[in-house]
């Protein structure tokens, strides 16, 4: 999902041997953290227009989200390098800011849920995507496990390319990570490849903590030309993360705000403009359980 950086989104690996996943289920122990705090948006009273949407991805069932264990890699990440450049389409090379890389991979990692099922399977749920990944896994001599993972995505903007090699040693993982993007030939965008090392250790969260999906959403046109959106709530959740995309603009989603209620106005310049364009505008709304977990799956609402 987009978070508003001009680079991909990161997405991690996961499937451990039996008995790392044992190791783990043992060694682990559960921590919280507090969801965004934000207050509810009103949504503007007059309107012209109006559309209602299902869910752009079925909500994911209890039974995906209850394995032996599961976990997130905890944030902020610990960086021991990070480079980033882009390539504009006549060659130009422009290094990326450090600080602004390393609060992108950051941002990414807190939205990833690994679940590790019954057949001691690690899949890896990313926000918005209808399936999980599996990691390679490879037990290493030393008793540490490697964890390798390649995800190859394409949108409007151009292809996306995330690769992941950590290890693992119990509950510690170390970790390099890469994000490659290629823009269309008819994009303005610039090409942008993004390269970091970090360590941190796993957070083990319960099944408590995930709370189920919204339900369907619709959008409408407000009198001062923005977008109202409403949803329906999710179970166990408290919150819920709005984030938008701009096809002609943005290579993934970006988040604009959380909120505890069940609606959102966006009545920026950039709603406005894109609200009757003939590419449209979509938005995306994602439940937040009450120690800040994103249940993976959400509503889709395109304007």
């Amino acid at each position: 999902m987009k978070r508003g950086k001009s680079y991909p989104v990161v997405c991690v690996p996961a499937l451990l041997l039996i008995a790392l996943v044992l190791a783990l289920l043992t060694s682990g122990c559960y921590s919280a953290s507090s969801a965004r705090s934000s207050s509810k948006t009103s949504v503007a009273q007059s309107t012209s227009q109006e559309h209602t949407y299902g869910p752009g991805l079925p909500p994911l069932q209890p039974s995906a989200l209850r394995g032996p264990a599961n976990f997130l890699l905890r944030t902020p990440l610990d960086f021991s390098s990070v480079t980033g450049s882009t390539t504009s389409g006549n060659g130009e090379t422009t290094r990326l800011n450090a600080t602004v890389i390393k609060d992108g991979i950051n941002d990414e990692f807190k939205h990833l849920l690994f679940i590790i099922d019954s057949n001691e399977r690690v899949n890896v749920y990313t926000p918005g995507a209808s399936d999980p990944t599996t990691a390679q896994i490879t037990q290493n001599t030393d008793g540490s496990t490697a964890l390798t993972y390649t995800q190859t995505t394409s949108s409007e903007a151009g292809s996306f390319t995330l690769l992941f090699n950590g290890v693992f040693v119990k509950d510690h993982i170390s970790a390099i990570y890469e994000q490659q993007y290629s823009p269309l030939l008819i994009s303005s965008a610039a090409a942008s490849d993004v390269t970091v090392a970090f360590t941190t250790d796993v957070r083990w969260i319960t099944t408590s903590e995930i709370p189920a999906a919204p339900t369907s959403g619709t959008s409408r046109i407000t009198s001062k030309g923005g977008i109202a959106l409403s949803w329906g709530a999710g179970q166990r959740s408290v919150a819920y993360a709005v984030y938008r995309l701009i096809p002609t603009r943005d290579q993934q989603f970006q988040w604009l705000a959380t909120v505890r209620g069940l609606s959102y106005t966006d009545n920026s310049p950039e709603a406005i403009h894109n609200a009757h364009a003939t590419s449209g505008i979509t938005y995306a709304i994602f439940s937040l359980g009450p120690t800040g977990v994103e249940n993976p799956s959400n509503i889709v609402i395109p304007v």
